[in-house]
């Protein structure tokens, strides 16, 4: 062969065998552990959840007798005093049964009066034995008998005053109304449950807020605890509440059981109001909030002319002819079923404005004057509450980041022969080996004993496991305590991108904290 042959398989022979030599030589790569301090620091454990604004008192008001309503005095954001009248049922039906009562009262008197005399007569003519006893005792029942039918009319006779005075529907608490599902002419039907036609809120100024807490945590929910909360409306907005009541009753949706905790929060003032709640004629609770609706508010009949002058003349209608409407037009509401009557055939030619024609008008509530909340409120119910309850705090304690409990360095190394100890990664086995510890009398092997949490920190390039007692946790960090714990001390937390941690199991394994 020539030289430059001899050469050049000479270089080719020494470029593969340093190649091998190389790859026969190379230090292995090795794993970059990331790390994180154990420091001291404060920790706030949280629990969130969803929940609706609500009044504190909100009082559904139905009717407990059936018929039409006739009248209502009071519409949407009306401001209400207790006892005042806000709607009215037609009472033609409980009228005749009130006059119909009141004759069988009279109808039962009277024939208790004749029993009375019919054995008094009787006794007379049985003390000179003009009468035998068995006529004596007939006459006794009888009269003993008209004593309970009197009884039994006087009885209907209240009912029948009782269910004429349902008619009259009056406000149960001071407030406001926030709902109201009736109107003029429908007919409400009381006869197997009770119809609601308002509902009122008593007092805006306090909400509530009722959220679901999963039976997980509910054990860290307490009365008197901090909550925050913010309302779509208002996302920039933090609310304070407190924890006011926890349920004990449970509430099972699709097998997961939940309980309700109600929280309680002062209602503020819109951003830019001066003052929330106010109401068109008086606040809220205020003695002249409660003026001013309904049928005591009725307007002066020469105000009423004098408000109204140009279009009734328009029409035809003189001053003399519009008061005597008027007048016949308030009397008849105040007296019986035809006076009634004759108020609302009236209705059609009642002149504007005027309360109590307006109010028997379908659609007519609307109109109502009389105190208005204003809504200058910053919490209307029905709002959603976004709530975060602050269930316990630590300051000063030992901390950790929670990816540390959850880390294993199992996956990312070789198992080697320990001398002591559980292997790397691996759960303590009751019965098996455990540091500074031997197996005694009693002890079941390959039943797991109870989980430990664990951190992770080197030595002599190693990983080493360190049993800890972990506490509260805000989700960022955990509370934990343990001997050989130290502020600075490095703790593995997870790995670089290497080709080894690409390739191996995600994070986390047996030991680390759920």
């Amino acid at each position: 062969m020539k030289r430059n042959t001899w050469i050049g398989l000479g270089i080719g022979v020494a470029v593969v065998a340093g190649g091998t030599a190389y790859v026969l030589t190379r230090p292995k790569d090795e794993v970059k552990w990331r790390m994180a301090k154990l420091d001291k620091g404060g920790i706030t454990q949280r629990i969130n959840a969803t929940g609706a604004v609500s009044p504190v008192v909100q009082v559904a008001v139905g009717t407990q007798v059936s018929g039409v309503i006739s009248a209502l005095y009071v519409d949407y954001n009306s401001i209400v005093k207790k006892g005042q009248l806000i709607a009215q049922i037609d009472p033609t039906i409980w009228e005749t049964q009130l006059r119909d009562a009141e004759a069988g009262l009279e109808r039962a008197k009277a024939t208790m009066d004749d029993a009375k005399r019919q054995y008094d007569r009787a006794r007379r003519l049985a003390a000179e034995k003009l009468l035998s006893d068995q006529d004596l005792e007939t006459r006794l029942v009888a009269h003993q008998t008209s004593l309970a039918s009197f009884e039994n009319a006087t009885a209907a006779l209240a009912r029948a005053r009782a269910n004429l005075g349902y008619c009259n529907i009056t406000a149960p608490v001071d407030g406001v109304v926030i709902s109201r599902l009736a109107d003029v002419g429908q007919t409400v039907a009381a006869s197997f449950s009770t119809p609601n036609l308002f509902q009122i809120a008593q007092d805006l100024s306090k909400m509530k807020v009722q959220v679901s807490i999963g039976e997980s945590d509910i054990d860290e929910v307490k009365v008197g605890q901090r909550a925050m909360f913010t309302v779509d409306s208002l996302p920039d907005k933090q609310f304070a509440a407190t924890v006011s009541l926890v349920r004990q009753e449970p509430i099972t949706t699709q097998n997961v059981v939940n309980y309700v905790v109600e929280l309680i929060v002062p209602n503020e003032p819109l951003p830019g109001s001066e003052e929330g709640g106010q109401a068109a004629h008086g606040r809220p609770g205020s003695a002249e909030a409660g003026k001013g609706a309904g049928p005591e508010a009725a307007p002066d009949p020469e105000k009423a002319w004098e408000r109204l002058k140009d279009r009734m003349e328009a029409q035809g209608v003189t001053k003399e002819q519009f008061l005597k409407r008027f007048k016949e037009r308030m009397a008849g509401q105040a007296q019986g079923a035809a006076g009634r009557s004759r108020g609302m055939a009236a209705t059609n030619q009642a002149p504007a404005g005027d309360p109590r024609a307006l109010a028997r008008v379908p659609g007519g509530a609307s109109q109502l004057g009389g105190p208005k909340f204003m809504g200058s409120l910053a919490l209307r119910s029905g709002m959603t509450a976004n709530v975060t309850i602050i269930t316990n705090q630590r300051r000063d304690v030992m901390r950790v980041p929670n990816a540390a409990l959850r880390f294993n360095p199992a996956a990312f190394i070789k198992e080697e022969k320990k001398t002591e100890g559980p292997r790397l990664g691996q759960p303590m086995m009751m019965g098996g080996p455990r540091p500074g510890a031997q197996s005694g009398p009693g002890s079941r092997g390959g039943v797991v004993a109870k989980r430990e949490d664990r951190i992770w920190v080197l030595e002599n390039g190693k990983p080493k496991a360190l049993v800890v007692k972990a506490g509260i946790t805000d989700g960022q960090f955990t509370e934990v305590s343990g001997e050989g714990l130290q502020e600075g001390l490095q703790v593995l937390v997870g790995v670089e991108n290497t080709k080894q941690a690409a390739g191996a199991a995600p994070l986390g394994g047996p030991g680390g904290r759920r």
